[in-house]
């Protein structure tokens, strides 16, 4: 059985990462809201665009490589994380950031949070109108460029671009999993607010702390100067986080 939701999270970690790294303008905008997640995963995994959008049984087969790459070189408790996870777009779902942004501004914001895009139709419309308005980049033009060299500046390696992916989706979730008790432990007392503050410390130091200790990941992986370079790039970020608190 897929676990939607983080499906859903651990391939916007994906782009996330994926246009970190990038350094071509056009290609960061293609990772980020024109290509599918086939796509996506076909990057994490062979550092390759495939020219075909949509195909579900060669996304299967991604998943599955991505799952034993995972359970051959990290941790049990990372790979009882992914063994569930699988494909979105069998149920008309995507991880596109400009979906996503979307949805987030809509009202129906329980099925948001259970991953349940039942309007995710009209949510696709919508966005290919403003993309047509406002946007000028195609997903052609990107795949062109990236098949003229963008891709050796990502250099992601099959390990590298999983690595990074895997260490900062498990963060996430140690994260969302700690901040999930601060409702309940706190509810009814006097300082509640001052609770959920401090939970909510707790749980980003927890989570770059995890980042921190991954890093020792990224010495299994090809290109790990980047792997590094990209998680310490996220611990700085969550650190400006944490001080705000």
């Amino acid at each position: 059985m897929n676990n939607i939701k983080d499906s859903l999270l651990f391939l916007s970690i994906c782009r996330n990462t994926i246009q970190e790294i990038a350094i071509d303008k056009d290609l960061k905008y293609f990772i980020q809201t024109e290509a599918s997640d086939y796509q996506i995963m076909g990057i994490i995994i062979n550092n390759k665009i495939p020219i075909e959008k949509y195909n579900i049984t060669k996304e299967n087969e991604l998943w599955v490589t991505f799952q034993n790459l995972i359970y051959e070189n990290y941790e049990n408790k990372i790979y009882e994380l992914i063994v569930e996870m699988s494909p979105i777009c069998q149920y008309n779902l995507s991880s596109s950031k400009i979906i996503l942004e979307f949805l987030r501004e809509s009202s129906d914001q329980q099925k948001y949070v259970q991953g349940l895009y039942n309007n995710m139709k009209s949510a696709m419309k919508a966005t290919k109108n403003a993309m047509n308005k406002g946007t000028k980049a195609a997903a052609s033009t990107a795949i062109e460029t990236a098949g003229k060299g963008s891709m050796g500046k990502i250099a992601v390696g099959i390990t590298a671009g999983a690595a990074i992916s895997i260490i900062i989706f498990a963060a996430e979730k140690i994260h969302q999993n700690y901040l999930s008790k601060a409702a309940k432990i706190c509810k009814g007392k006097p300082e509640k607010i001052a609770c959920i503050r401090q939970f909510k410390n707790k749980a980003m130091r927890m989570r770059i702390e995890k980042l921190r200790s991954g890093m020792s990941s990224c010495n299994k992986a090809k290109n790990s100067d980047t792997c590094k370079k990209s998680l310490q790039s996220q611990i700085s970020k969550l650190q400006v986080k944490a001080d705000k608190i």
